[in-house]
């Protein structure tokens, strides 16, 4: 589809997260793959939806808590209960837009923060790349996904 981001295995860090302890997570649509999102250990914590990609949205039109987007509503859970109690925290790019998505996706986490969803907690180096750190509120995510 012509991505720039993440567009091969090694440009995702793909088998450096599984050498790490870290995994992969893909979402299908009528079998084929829409959407894969990482998981590392990352501060005191895990790193969740690192090296997101997916082909498309799903099908519905906008959400107002980003629950068009595979991997936000689907992997999520999945790691909150992997992780249990552990922080979750989600980076998004502050500069770097190789995608034509990412800045999009970064004022995106400031309108979540406002819902509680997320909390931003610093800007920072992460592998190279300047990004956002925001920590997720499991209960708040939890409970607007219940509600879409």
């Amino acid at each position: 589809r012509g991505f720039k981001n993440n567009d091969s295995l090694n440009a995702m860090n793909f088998y450096k997260t599984l050498d790490e302890g870290g995994t992969w997570f893909a979402t299908y649509d009528d079998k084929k793959m829409v959407g894969i999102s990482g998981l590392h250990k990352f501060r005191d914590g895990w790193r969740a939806l690192y090296g997101g990609c997916q082909l498309y949205s799903i099908p519905g039109g906008l959400s107002k808590n980003h629950m068009n987007c595979w991997m936000f509503k689907y992997h999520l859970p999945i790691v909150i209960d992997l992780v249990q109690d552990d922080p979750i925290y989600i980076t998004t790019n502050t500069d770097n837009d190789a995608s034509g998505y990412m800045l999009r996706l970064n004022k995106l986490y400031i309108y979540l923060e406002k819902k509680g969803i997320v909390k931003h907690i610093c800007q920072e180096m992460v592998r190279g790349v300047d990004q956002n750190i925001w920590e997720l509120n499991k209960e708040v995510y939890l409970k607007v996904r219940g509600e879409e």
